[in-house]
């Protein structure tokens, strides 16, 4: 067995296990079509590994069919662990997402639009045709995106200190030590 062999095959391995470990949840347009007001309420509940092991993120939507387009509405909630950019250690931060999120049966390219313009939160997720929405990988999606950049256990954290015995207040270049004798006199 070469080298390459046994560093894929591990890869591989949990990739097909976390196919397996999420169950999907999709909803099929034509069904919505068929009912009488063209909507459908949706409430979610699903344990991503990746955000708590213990809570299950929840959501409660609403999908609408438009014509061409399909409306998703509602909240999402979740209780997620992170890790704080300062001192190192997990927190939990609660998220409440209020989502609004068109699709279109069919390509954008299919439907001759000349010129569309772009306003902020109207962005249109393109199906290709397919008759389904995966509800699973939308609120994925949903929740990933509203983690914050820095994150931050406390307003006042100072840090661990183990951690910042190891991080210098100031960084200095010894080959840039002549500029500070530098004297710069103002002319009047």
């Amino acid at each position: 067995m070469s080298k390459g062999a046994k560093l894929i095959a591990p890869f591989l391995i949990d990739k097909i296990h976390l196919q397996f470990k999420i169950n999907k949840m999709k909803i099929i347009i034509s069904e919505i079509e068929n009912t009488e007001n063209k909507t459908k309420e949706i409430n979610f509940s699903e344990i991503y590994d990746e955000f708590n092991k213990e809570i299950p993120v929840k959501a409660k939507l609403k999908a609408e069919v438009l014509g061409d387009l399909i409306r998703i509405t509602g909240e999402i909630k979740a209780e997620i662990i992170l890790t704080c950019d300062i001192c190192l250690k997990e927190f939990k931060k609660e998220l409440n997402i209020k989502v609004e999120e068109f699709f279109t049966k069919y390509s954008l390219n299919e439907m001759n639009i000349d010129e569309f313009e772009i306003k902020q939160d109207s962005f249109i997720e393109d199906l290709n045709g397919k008759d389904e929405i995966d509800i699973t990988d939308f609120v994925y999606q949903s929740v990933i995106l509203n983690i914050p950049n820095k994150c931050v256990c406390d307003i006042n954290c100072k840090g661990d200190e183990k951690i910042n015995q190891y991080i210098r207040t100031e960084i200095t270049d010894p080959r840039l030590e002549i500029f500070k004798k530098i004297k710069i006199e103002k002319d009047n």
